[in-house]
């Protein structure tokens, strides 16, 4: 992406809709449309927007609702509040907070949520996930994966006002990691070096090559050290 060359500026106060394009920034404050693939350096959501496109840009800073008919591509995205991407995501650094669903892949070097997820694929260096109603993952990979369990009910105001479930769970089919603890969660396979499994799991089988760790609480119905 060259961004010195994008010098348009797209903004949209109060109700309104464009064309997709290159622009330096776009900035939407209330409730917009962009149709077609929208390339920037960065790209702010104040309430609520769709997408008929994909979205290329430096940064995405995402407050309110957003859904992406495409794929969304950013250095660095920050989410608060419920985001929809139909596609793929791809980036260095995705931090959420709320709901998410990436009906496709996602691949980034750091990943930090909180709250409710969907998403196909994730692959990570590092893997964050705080759980905040029921979220489902088709496979996570990475150095380091942790899942916890929300303490408590201190909650922002975004998130109390989200559809989340009311329990806190995850269920993945596959984990494969070098560092992983779990917690409330669900999978068919885990596999990795260090494995600390917390309370509220269910696994079917553990793979490890150094050392696992397992509540009492969680049950196991195989596990071998390879």
């Amino acid at each position: 992406m060259h961004t010195a060359e994008l010098k348009r500026k797209l903004m949209i106060s109060g109700i309104g809709s464009s064309n997709g394009g290159s622009f330096r920034t776009v900035k939407i404050d209330g409730i917009g449309r962009l149709e077609g693939d929208v390339i920037c350096s960065d790209f702010t959501l104040n309430g609520r927007a769709e997408v008929n496109g994909s979205i290329t840009s430096e940064t995405a800073e995402l407050h309110g609702t957003l859904t992406i008919q495409g794929n969304l591509k950013a250095k660095s995205t920050r989410i608060h509040g419920k985001v929809k991407i139909e596609g793929n995501y791809a980036g260095e650094s995705l931090e959420i907070n709320g709901s998410s669903i990436i009906t496709g892949n996602c691949e980034a070097e750091k990943f930090n949520a909180n709250g409710k997820l969907q998403v196909g694929t994730l692959n990570a260096d590092t893997v964050l996930v705080t759980l905040h109603g029921h979220s489902k993952i088709s496979e996570i990979g990475g150095e380091r994966i942790q899942i916890r369990k929300q303490r408590g009910i201190g909650l922002a105001s975004w998130l109390k006002i989200l559809p989340l479930g009311i329990g806190n769970h995850l269920t993945v089919q596959t984990v494969e990691g070098d560092h992983i603890y779990l917690e409330y969660t669900t999978a068919d396979v885990v596999r990795g070096a260090d494995i600390t499994i917390g309370p509220g799991c269910e696994i079917g089988l553990i793979e490890y090559t150094a050392k696992l760790e397992q509540d009492k609480q969680s049950k196991v119905k195989r596990s071998e050290k390879v």
